[in-house]
């Protein structure tokens, strides 16, 4: 375990990470989807705010297996620590493949539902030097409502 994640489990309020590998292929997106649903609800999130999770996280899921090689797992990491629910997921692309992932529209729609956002290119993959794995991560920050 690396000091990344012995710091997801770190503290009152926080929570260790849930990591999904699947194909990066569109069937596996309703695991993704699902995943994200149940963590967001665990974590009491409201309704529209869950609605808002697993929109963003089937908008860069989806953008990365559409530029994903043959072969190529999805990785989906949830991890919550005071309230903020954070999203890395990953992929491995083809470096002929689109040249934004994700894509300006994918961006746009991730950018209205999340509280942050970055996404970052690791070129060299060790095991395959053509490829390239695309990194895409965001957070939300549930809502607290007043107490009436």
């Amino acid at each position: 375990m690396n000091r990344r994640e012995l710091a997801d489990w770190l503290g009152p309020g926080c929570r260790g990470p849930v990591e999904l590998r699947v194909p990066a292929d569109a069937r596996q997106l309703v695991l993704v989807r699902m995943l994200a649903q149940g963590v967001a609800e665990r974590e009491g999130f409201p309704p529209d705010e869950v609605t808002d999770i697993v929109l963003a996280v089937d908008e860069a899921c989806a953008s990365l297996v559409r530029a994903s090689v043959p072969g190529a797992l999805l990785t989906c990491r949830l991890s919550v620590a005071f309230g903020k629910l954070r999203v890395e997921v990953s992929s491995t692309v083809s470096p002929t493949g689109p040249a934004s992932v994700p894509s300006q529209w994918s961006w746009r729609v991730l950018d209205t539902v999340t509280d942050s956002l970055s996404a970052w290119r690791h070129e060299l993959d060790p095991r395959r030097d053509v490829d390239r794995i695309v990194h895409i991560d965001f957070a939300k920050q549930v809502a607290r409502h007043p107490t009436r």
